[in-house]
């Protein structure tokens, strides 16, 4: 989520068969990483849902840095209809330390390979009930009996991608405010003893979050260009994980800036609410 939110910078190594998906697209965006005032690399981010398989699966990509201090991370994580976890896989790259996690699940626990600088190890554990794959957060509030809304607390445990090790969390949700135009919930997140800010629209979608004390933070933009600032990226790494390059149009933010080109000059500038999606599950997600 939100994502932990890149207080381990550690990042991406490779996926090798194309994953290609047929599922409905429920957001899909970009957004831009800073260190301070330094925009440091980008985060692309696509959360789906098959009304098929009655599956949510959440996808993401992250770049920082360039030439030796250049690191890379992806994710590919599956949940059923109730957001219990079916699989994931996570890779990461950072300098010459390479990460790969492959972790399926079933009937309460959890196997997990582990593949370490080409060192191999195993994880078998119990998955206490209700506990969740991190990346679906925003999900299981927007799921819960209180919904996402003003002055609630979640309480939560969920497992880490990274490490696939279980922490418990939680989330306080504080009043609706405006930010960069937008009405948001700004949540305060504590999870693996780390302090994290989001900014989050009645959708889920997370227009901005800020990790405290580590003065890293992210923005969510509506190009591709913004996000990453001249920075390179392989269109074939990004066709095997997302199965397409992501246009990163499916977000308010894209589409706010799309009204606004085409909106008549009096409109401009009035704040932008969030579009009906045209394919939802049960109860609207976001990221």
């Amino acid at each position: 989520m939100v994502r932990k939110i890149l207080s381990a910078l550690i990042v991406f190594s490779t996926i090798t068969a194309p994953l290609a998906s047929s599922a409905a697209v429920l957001f899909e965006g970009y957004s831009k990483i800073n260190a301070g005032e330094d925009h440091i690399g980008y985060v692309i981010s696509r959360y789906e849902f098959d009304d098929k398989k009655k599956h949510f699966i959440s996808t993401y990509f992250i770049k920082t840095g360039k030439g030796p201090t250049e690191t890379t991370e992806s994710l590919k994580a599956t949940a059923d209809s109730e957001l219990a976890p079916i699989s994931y896989e996570y890779t990461s790259l950072a300098g010459k330390d390479t990460k790969i996690i492959d972790a399926k699940f079933k009937a309460g626990a959890m196997t997990a390979l582990v593949s370490t600088n080409g060192k191999s190890s195993k994880i078998e554990k119990k998955i206490p009930k209700g506990t969740f794959l991190s990346t679906f957060l925003v999900y299981l509030m927007l799921k819960s009996k209180e919904g996402l809304r003003s002055e609630t607390k979640y309480e939560y445990q969920a497992i880490a991608e990274e490490d696939a090790g279980i922490s418990k969390g939680q989330a306080l949700v504080g009043k609706e405010q405006m930010f960069n135009d937008y009405k948001v919930f700004k949540i305060l997140n504590t999870y693996k003893d780390s302090k994290f800010l989001s900014y989050v629209n009645e959708r889920g979608e997370v227009i901005a979050t800020n990790a405290m004390g580590t003065g890293i933070s992210t923005e969510l933009v509506a190009t591709p260009a913004e996000a990453t600032n001249g920075q390179s990226y392989s269109a074939t790494i990004l066709k095997t994980l997302f199965g397409t390059v992501p246009a990163g149009t499916q977000n308010v933010v894209a589409q706010g800036k799309k009204a606004k080109q085409t909106a008549p000059a009096a409109t401009i500038g009035a704040p932008v609410q969030a579009p009906t999606p045209t394919t939802q599950p049960e109860t609207e997600p976001g990221q």
